[in-house]
């Protein structure tokens, strides 16, 4: 063999095993999942309608939104101009009667079925024969499987005949409850009937 040829094969084989152990090095590396960057939506959508259904497969809530974005890595789903729609458990009608429409600029859901309202929140009463009408407030949270509602700013309750004013609020929208907590003002509307002459 002559020394070129020797020379030649020396460095083919040290080539060889350059390749060889950057592959080996690279195929260590964890591709297994992908790095999410969470400061982009896993998926989102616009004009999106959800609806849930309990666990006996009657309809719970009806969600609609101008835009959802979804985020994988914290489990957070964030909704523009949200309509949230919640009907009656124990209705034996179906569909089940709606009960309550709670509207907000901004949401945000968590993974433990608690939604977040931010910016002019508003609770309308669907059913005519409730005291309770309207809520008003710029922030509340509503536990969407045991529907309590809680809101630490100044909340407007208003029901037949009377208007509330407080600081904070708890209630609970299948209960129809509410009670305001801290600096409370009510205005009573006494209609007035007129004599018989």
């Amino acid at each position: 063999m002559s020394r070129t040829q020797s020379w030649l094969i020396a460095i083919l084989t040290l080539i060889v095993l350059a390749l060889i152990g950057w592959n080996l090095s690279n195929s260590n590396q964890d591709t297994s999942s992908p790095i999410l960057d969470d400061s982009y939506p896993t998926y989102q959508t616009e004009e999106a309608i959800t609806f849930v259904y309990d666990p006996g497969g009657k309809l719970a809530y009806k969600l609609v939104a101008d835009d959802v974005k979804n985020y994988t890595e914290t489990k957070l789903t964030w909704f523009t101009k949200p309509v949230l729609t919640t009907f009656d458990a124990n209705s034996s009608s179906t569909p089940p009667k709606p009960t309550w429409t709670i509207r907000a600029n901004k949401a945000k859901l968590t993974h433990d079925d608690m939604l977040y309202l931010h910016g002019d929140v508003q609770v309308d009463s669907l059913n005519d024969a409730s005291q309770l009408q309207k809520i008003t407030t710029d922030n509340a949270t509503v536990n969407l499987v045991t529907q309590d509602v809680v809101s630490d700013d100044k909340v407007t309750l208003e029901g037949v005949g009377l208007q509330s004013v407080g600081m904070r609020m708890r209630g609970n929208l299948r209960d129809k409850t509410a009670e305001l907590i801290e600096k409370v003002s009510t205005r009573y509307e006494i209609p007035h009937e007129e004599p018989n002459p």
